[in-house]
């Protein structure tokens, strides 16, 4: 009946559009189908779709079609005569039982089960529309032979429903794929759709919020400018990291050339091998004596080496070095080697690959949603989970990154302060021009490259054509990202969303002096500074929370006033920073050598351990249900975070100070290291790898365990895997750059 459904919508809406409809007869039409319902073959079976389309019960189209002939003229809906012309051409081939109609008409979303679980995104068959290719006739009148080509586009119609809000957030829309002629645009199907809803014979404007929205897939999008710029530019890249890297094999390949025939003697000489296995020749007051087999034979007629085959040791000078900071084959190995400098705190290694981890798992179940058929049943069970707390409470991982960078920027600030005599002799301006190129130039590059040419990825039902960017990719907006100011504005103001972490951060590091200067002169006066700031925080943040009345779970809050007042503001995520820049002053002050007795240790541990569990795990309830009330919720929201700060706090302050235990072994393990160094540029791109995935989808999956956890998987090795592309291509030479032309300059 589904199928005939579609056949009944599809043939009205054709019609429809060039009929008064005040006069359709559409009760003769559905008698048709309760007649034609009832088929059987010979046997008395249901005959198959081949059969009962090309069988002679399927007259009832041409008794429909003569029955809407007699309504010739007029309709109002907003349709182009090429689309009119060619939805008539479908219609016709429908009723003449051509293949390429049959194959439109069944590549169209049709009603699936678990309509009650919510399943409302009718998919259709995306490849099976965009393939049909047809030569109809160009006269309507079919007057003559002429011909012309009538080719398939898939088409998402989105149609609101009313009294959802309360079971769905934000409303449910029923998406259905359309497969339409390709002269039709998105305002054209959007007319198909709306006819279809209208005669529908019930009062349909009891179920339909607003009008129904289409968005089409074209089959060949033109190359932008920006795109063609992001293409040079990244084209530009590639030759310069190519040459590059082979200018770095060739001084390599020379060195090694050069270590092949010198050695050190026993006194500081410098030994050259001539080649031969039977001698080596020693320079010694540039002259070179020759030893070995022919000594020891009494043979002293021996002939130096030919200096000409020697390669020398030339050292590449500025261009050179600049030129080789753009080489795959030396920044390569700085990713992945695992040494790191004496006095560095190695449990952070640990912390940051962990979080990341964390990060890319809860983004695998939200960024997931839509590509699920079963998420009301699912997603319900997953919210009755006791163990599902750790991803639904997921978002205090952002607070930890929060926490490291408040602690390393005090720790390893303290220490340049102490050692260049006081925050007058500290380089200010290398201290601020340090971070904006550590953190922009790989940003706004990947940018350039995403942006404008993410829109030729991939394709499919649910590919979104002009982009994920949906405000003009970002032409508007892109100076906000680079100034770090976007967590400011509106979501419609937004350009890579997930950057609003970046935003944050970049502003505490802006403000971080003032917490800095005082504490490195008086611990009292710094420590009234930081008090005073993380009270303000408190107040803030639980007003705004108490204001706009946000639950305690952000997962749970409706609308995006939790998301744009209180989770991307700096002085609602200011308190985990804070808590770490204090850390960091007291691994500082102590010079990670505190004294600290076991009971102090058992005790600190105990305290992180149950406090980081309580903001986890603390709001559950077996309903899945939030239970505070909005002053209560207020609380948490004021201090959880900063809560969850000062326990990853205490993690890096015992395990930097010696009573770590195994949790500082697992923390501080080498092979960690290369994961922790690609945190940053992992960042950037697990959004970007995760929304090609999904959006690349031709079909909705029904979510298990196993499903989600095999998503999850894929997306975190992807996500590292691109993200060390990114970090060579736009990472590292920025990094290269910087010490080479201002390695000796900084902090002097």
């Amino acid at each position: 009946m589904a199928f005939k459904f579609t056949i009944f919508c599809f043939v009205l809406a054709s019609w429809t559009f060039q009929h008064n409809l005040a006069q359709f007869n559409v009760n003769q039409i559905i008698d048709e189908l309760l007649k034609a319902d009832n088929v059987t073959d010979t046997d008395g079976g249901i005959q198959p779709l081949g059969n009962i389309l090309a069988s002679s019960q399927i007259g009832w189209l041409s008794r429909a079609e003569e029955s809407l002939k007699q309504f010739v003229d007029d309709v109002n809906y907003n349709i182009s005569e090429q689309c009119l012309q060619d939805t008539e051409s479908l219609l016709a081939g429908l009723i003449n039982r051509e293949y390429w109609a049959l194959r439109m008409l069944d590549a169209m979303g049709k009603p699936p089960s678990g309509l009650q679980d919510f399943h409302l995104h009718w998919v259709g068959n995306w490849e099976e529309c965009m393939s049909v290719e047809a030569s109809v006739p160009r006269d309507r009148n079919h007057r003559n032979g002429a011909t012309r080509q009538l080719n398939g586009k898939y088409c998402n119609a989105a149609i609101k429903a009313k009294g959802s809000k309360a079971i769905l957030g934000q409303g449910a829309y029923l998406r259905i794929g359309v497969c339409v002629p390709e002269s039709c645009t998105n305002t054209d199907t959007a007319s198909l759709v709306n006819a279809l809803i209208e005669i529908i014979p019930i009062n349909v404007t009891t179920l339909v919020e607003q009008p129904p929205v289409a968005t089409c897939r074209e089959k060949h999008l033109e190359f932008t400018r920006t795109a063609y710029i992001s293409v040079i530019v990244c084209g530009v890249f590639c030759l310069i990291i190519a040459i590059a890297t082979i200018y770095d094999v060739i001084l390599q390949n020379r060195e090694k050339q050069i270590s092949k025939y010198q050695s050190k003697d026993e006194n500081g000489d410098l030994a050259l091998e001539d080649g031969k296995t039977n001698g080596i020749n020693v320079v010694t007051d540039n002259k070179i004596a020759s030893f070995g087999n022919g000594l020891q034979n009494g043979n002293k007629n021996t002939h130096p080496p030919n200096k000409l085959s020697m390669p020398s040791a030339r050292k590449p000078g500025m261009a050179g070095k600049l030129l080789l900071s753009f080489s795959i084959y030396t920044n390569a190995s700085k990713i992945l080697n695992t040494n790191q400098s004496a006095g560095t705190l190695t449990a952070v290694n640990g912390i940051r690959f962990i979080s990341m981890t964390w990060v890319v798992l809860g983004h695998t179940y939200s960024f997931g949603l839509q590509s699920a058929s079963n998420i009301a049943t699912f997603g319900s069970t997953l919210m009755k989970r006791f163990t599902y707390q750790a991803i639904e409470n997921g978002s205090v991982s952002v607070d930890t990154f929060f926490t490291l960078s408040g602690l390393l920027v005090a720790y390893i600030s303290f220490k340049e302060l102490s050692k260049r005599g006081g925050a007058k002799k500290f380089n200010w301006g290398m201290f601020y021009f340090h971070r904006y190129w550590r953190l922009t130039p790989p940003y706004l590059l990947f940018m350039l490259l995403y942006v404008p040419t993410v829109k030729y990825w991939s394709d499919g039902p649910w590919w979104p054509q002009q982009g994920f960017e949906a405000n003009n990719e970002c032409k508007d907006c892109w100076w906000m990202n680079a100034l770090y100011i976007n967590n400011f504005f509106g979501m419609d103001k937004q350009c890579m969303g997930w950057t609003w972490y970046l935003n944050n951060d970049m502003q505490f590091y802006l403000i971080s002096p003032l917490l800095m200067i005082p504490l490195f002169y008086s611990p009292i006066v710094g420590g009234i500074v930081c008090s005073v700031m993380m009270v303000a925080h408190f107040i803030g943040t639980g007003y705004v929370s108490y204001h706009y009345e946000l639950k305690a779970n952000v997962a749970l809050s409706e609308g995006i006033t939790s998301f744009e007042e209180y989770y991307m503001k700096p002085w609602c995520r200011i308190g985990p920073y804070i808590v770490g820049f204090i850390t960091g002053y007291i691994l500082y002050k102590t010079e990670c050598k505190p004294k600290l007795t076991k009971l102090y240790n058992i005790i600190g541990w105990t305290l992180a351990t149950t406090f980081g569990l309580m903001v986890v795990y603390g709001l559950y309830r077996s309903d899945g249900t939030e239970h505070l009330s909005t002053l209560t919720a207020a609380f948490y929201n004021a201090t959880n975070r900063s809560v969850w700060g000062a326990c990853v706090a205490w993690v890096v302050y015992a395990c930097a100070t010696g009573y770590g235990g195994p949790v500082n072994s697992f923390l501080s393990w080498r092979g960690l290291i290369p994961l922790s160094r690609l945190t940053y540029c992992c960042y950037l791109v697990h959004p970007v790898v995760m929304m090609v995935y999904y959006n690349s989808q031709r079909s909705l999956s029904s979510w298990s365990d196993i499903n989600v956890s095999y998503l999850f998987l894929g997306h975190l090795c992807v996500t590292y895997a691109v993200a060390f592309v990114v970090s060579l291509a736009f990472e590292s030479p920025m990094m290269g750059l910087e010490k080479v032309l201002f390695g000796k300059r900084k902090n002097k």
